[in-house]
């Protein structure tokens, strides 16, 4: 820890908080208006669009998508297209659409062509510093101005942590594995698939992670503990950075915002922290906190502090825990046909009333089935496919546009939503994905037994099909104790 206290015994880092005493160079001077303007510009939103939805939100039915949209917009001028339709999906902070230019690199949005406009903020900070400079030579320092700009980033990463933090308290980010994922082989995801489905299986780490992303925000929330924050940021969230780009992450960007505004917010405490640690010296911090001492500002600071912790730490927290219990945002909410969740073997299958016989290697015929609890269907057929999206991110409200499950997913597995009509036996069905929105498919059903379901109906290219489906017992390992003994069932 870093005591803010003075004693005769051991060396200490003691606050020093006189701003005259010290005047900067004019190299750190031009830096730090280089970065107040960069910083300014990412976490700022500088679309009226943004502030238009203070007064336009439903403040009566208030929902976990509208804390994402509340909780600011990025800075988007240059827009960089994704390798695959829906991969751009940033949940729960919209994405500015006053782009002025679309880019197609060749790495897609995973690349370092993803930070082109964190690259744009930085020479506008460059440009913006020396103009800056010419107005304002005589200033001896900015300590004073540091220190707002450290607590509007440390602000700003609070309000922008609050939205994963929650949704990995209340399990709901990567939620449970459905039972098409348990039956996908391996390789048939994409890696930044694999790397968000890890977690879909140890609800346990998930939540610890929330935690942990929790005390942050709270370290970052008081003054007096906002380095060990930031320092937690850089390490904890860095090393989520790391991880984003090695899996093709499509968060990426977010957290390597946390790790340069944790970086931002140390550097002040680090010639500090060496001169104690490596070279066992007292040192002084040098930074100035400002007094506060007229009311207004004084009442303005607390009425601010109290706005932030009630709206994005309670309000959030509670919505998080609501949509958890009720509706959680990752799977359809609309529960599906009844008693009818599990795998099912194909036993037999006929397109235009031909008896279509099993093939490995069959590009029509459909290999095995899934009903989830949800309301989503999907079967495999041996044949390519284009995949959409990576991990089904975002906080949709449709249960359509909830692909979580299917995201990410190639190998020839189809995912279909439907909606079941129960009267005339007939399920609705929609492609879920993006790239195939418009296959629609009406199947009529039968359930001669509690495990037999028939479908028929047209397939996507208006073929007749008629479908047995046999549901299969198996054991998944991955859900079984260690201590027992598992026999798996093919």
């Amino acid at each position: 820890m870093i005591a803010e206290a003075t004693t005769t015994s051991e060396a200490t880092i003691t606050l020093e908080q006189s701003v005259a005493e010290k005047s900067w160079t004019p190299v750190e001077k031009y830096f730090f208006r280089t970065f107040f303007i960069f910083f300014f510009v990412l976490i700022v939103p500088l679309n009226t669009a943004y502030y238009r939805q203070w007064f336009t939100t439903d403040w009566a039915h208030l929902h976990i998508r509208d804390i994402g949209r509340l909780s600011g917009s990025s800075f988007n001028p240059i827009k960089v297209a994704g390798k695959r339709p829906g991969a751009n999906d940033t949940g729960g902070i919209p994405i500015s659409k006053q782009s002025l230019l679309t880019i197609y690199p060749e790495s897609g949005e995973f690349g370092l062509a993803s930070y082109v406009n964190w690259g744009l903020a930085f020479v506008i900070g460059l440009a913006g510093a020396a103009l800056w400079g010419l107005f304002d030579r005589k200033r001896r320092n900015y300590d004073t101005l540091y220190y707002f700009l450290a607590a509007g980033v440390s602000y700003s990463m609070v309000i922008q942590l609050q939205g994963l933090t929650f949704s990995k308290v209340f399990p709901t980010q990567m939620p449970e594995l459905a039972l098409t994922q348990l039956n996908t082989p391996f390789g048939d995801f994409v890696a930044q698939k694999l790397y968000w489905i890890q977690f879909s299986f140890v609800h346990d780490y998930e939540i610890f992670a929330g935690f942990a992303e929790l005390l942050i925000m709270g370290f970052l929330f008081f003054r007096q503990t906002r380095a060990l924050g930031a320092a937690l940021s850089l390490a904890m969230i860095g090393n989520i950075a790391f991880a984003n780009h090695a899996y093709d992450g499509g968060i990426h960007l977010a957290a390597s915002f946390f790790a340069l505004g944790g970086a931002f917010v140390l550097w002040r405490y680090i010639p500090a922290v060496w001169k104690l640690i490596v070279k066992e010296e007292s040192a002084k911090l040098g930074i100035s906190y400002p007094s506060f001492s007229k009311p207004w500002q004084k009442y303005g600071r607390i009425t601010f502090k109290i706005f932030v912790f009630g709206f994005f730490f309670v309000t959030s927290a509670y919505l998080h825990w609501q949509n958890y219990k009720h509706d959680s945002y990752k799977v359809p909410s609309r529960p599906g046909l009844t008693n009818a969740r599990g795998l099912y073997d194909v036993s037999e299958f006929r397109i235009n009333n031909k008896v279509i016989p099993y093939s490995p290697v069959d590009s029509l015929r459909w290999q095995d089935v899934t009903f989830e609890k949800w309301s989503t269907l999907s079967f495999s057929v041996f044949n390519t496919f284009m995949i959409h999206g990576e991990a089904g991110r975002g906080k949709q409200f449709k249960d359509v546009d909830r692909t979580y499950e299917s995201a990410g997913t190639g190998g020839g597995r189809r995912h279909f939503y439907y909606e079941a009509d129960t009267v005339n036996q007939v399920l609705h069905l929609q492609n879920k994905n993006k790239v195939y929105a418009h296959q629609k498919l009406d199947l009529h059903y039968s359930r001669p037994s509690a495990s037999q379901l028939i479908l028929w109906g047209k397939n996507e290219h208006q073929d007749s099909i008629y479908i047995v489906l046999n549901r299969k017992n198996k054991t998944y390992p991955l859900y079984q104790n260690r201590e027992k003994s598992v026999i798996v069932q093919p």
